[in-house]
């Protein structure tokens, strides 16, 4: 066992460290300005987000942190003052399901800086080309490009995942499999190695998509955590259902639906995924029971895509779909599981007033049942929790990245005010 572990270890060591060399090592990812941006000064504000709400503060920032939140005063400030009277001051959203490393750069500028104007300032990338996400990403941490954080994962599937086109796409130049970021497990894949490989792509996580069994599920699982990766995963990958997924310990799952796989006879044809039984297998029977009790038992962050089952309704006449997993999202959220908000898709500058992330928020309220601040909180601190950074992010508190969205309207009355934007602030620089 010790003799494993050193050469896992060893493995990771030696993957990073060439991908830091070739990426140009960690001082290629920070910020032209050494200094961070000036202090930075919200004056009578009132503060909401999932700690509670803290009316007439003053919120200090300096070097890119919150330095405090105290009762406001009229003292003088050795910074840029930004005036909160009247306004709301929420932290930053999380859009904790896109898919962005598909785009040709000028659309990827234009879609990010229109996400960071609606008041994103995190994305979670779930499975894409990781050559162009780490650029994205560099070019993001770098200015080079206005828009939110981005975070990507690697994908986990069984090779009867690795003809769909998606993937074809994504891994253009590599022969089938030999992706280090789309890694198909076979018979010969060695897991230590694959793991070590995904880490050196930049990904934060690991995406377990298809075509798993539950064995290889807890194998990627411990792997990926003995690395320093988080997992994530739908919540039925055919044929390891949905407890086996939860109880190997994923760090969270995306799409309430698929859930009900666990009330199902198994199949290993995962296209079936959004195609279950809806009307047959109750919410509050007991096989959701044993889904919602693993998630708490495990503490994983639920993902429930609510928008997507709204958008793609074609095979969803009735509106049964959308109904149970909102029914599921309830029942979970009620029992205590923790809420990320994902879209699955961004939004579109030219379709959407603001970014998806808004709308699936008003979703967790008129479908799901939480209040304007469950779901806000689902927005922010709930990405920030799937993401395994929320001791840096997600809440306004003193020692938090000033990541923050200043709103007109407050968002416990309404959750439609996060549409009501008066500045982002991104890192402590005031960014729209």
């Amino acid at each position: 066992m010790a003799l494993h572990r050193l050469r896992r270890t060893l493995l990771v060591f030696a993957v990073v460290i060439g991908a830091i060399l070739l990426r140009g090592g960690p001082a290629a990812a920070q910020a032209p300005d050494s200094q961070g941006p000036p202090p930075l000064l919200i004056r009578n504000v009132t503060v909401v987000d999932a700690t509670g709400v803290r009316p007439g503060v003053d919120v200090r920032i300096r070097d890119g942190a919150i330095e405090a939140v105290v009762p406001t005063d009229d003292q003088s400030f050795d910074g840029e003052v930004v005036d909160g009277a009247g306004g709301y001051l929420i932290p930053g959203l999380v859009d904790a399901h896109v898919h962005v490393g598909h785009l040709p750069r000028a659309e990827a500028v234009k879609l990010f800086g229109w996400a960071l104007d609606g008041g994103v300032t995190t994305l979670r990338d779930m499975a894409g080309d990781a050559r162009a996400l780490a650029g994205m990403q560099q070019a993001l941490l770098t200015g080079e490009i206005r828009g939110p954080r981005l975070y990507y994962s690697a994908l986990v599937a069984g090779p009867a995942f690795m003809s769909d086109p998606r993937l074809q796409a994504a891994t253009l130049g590599y022969a089938q499999g030999e992706a280090p970021y789309m890694i198909p497990v076979t018979p010969e894949t060695d897991p230590a190695r694959a793991i070590a490989m995904a880490r050196g792509t930049g990904a934060t996580g690991i995406k377990l998509y298809a075509a798993l069994t539950g064995e290889q599920v807890s194998t990627f699982t411990r792997e990926a955590h003995d690395a320093g990766l988080r997992v994530w995963a739908h919540s039925a990958v055919f044929p390891a259902k949905p407890v086996e997924i939860l109880d190997a310990g994923v760090d969270g799952v995306s799409h309430a639906p698929y859930v009900i796989w666990e009330a199902a006879p198994p199949t290993p044809d995962f296209t079936l995924r959004a195609r279950g039984d809806f009307a047959g297998i109750p919410v509050d029977g007991p096989g959701m029971g044993r889904v919602v009790d693993a998630m708490l038992r495990n503490g994983t962050v639920l993902d429930p895509t609510l928008l997507v089952f709204e958008r793609n309704a074609a095979d969803d006449s009735t509106g049964l779909r959308l109904s149970w997993a909102a029914g599921f999202t309830r029942r979970a959220h009620e029992a205590g599981v923790p809420l990320a908000a994902g879209t699955d898709g961004i939004g579109s500058p030219e379709r959407d007033e603001r970014p998806a992330v808004h709308r699936e928020m008003e979703l967790l309220v008129e479908l799901a049942g939480l209040s304007p601040a469950e779901a806000l909180a689902a927005g922010t601190l709930g990405g920030a929790r799937v993401l395994g950074i929320q001791d840096r992010f997600g809440t306004i508190e003193a020692g938090k990245v000033a990541d923050l969205v200043l709103l007109s309207e407050d968002p416990r009355v309404d959750i439609r005010a996060t549409r009501s934007i008066r500045q982002v602030i991104l890192g402590g620089a005031v960014a729209r």
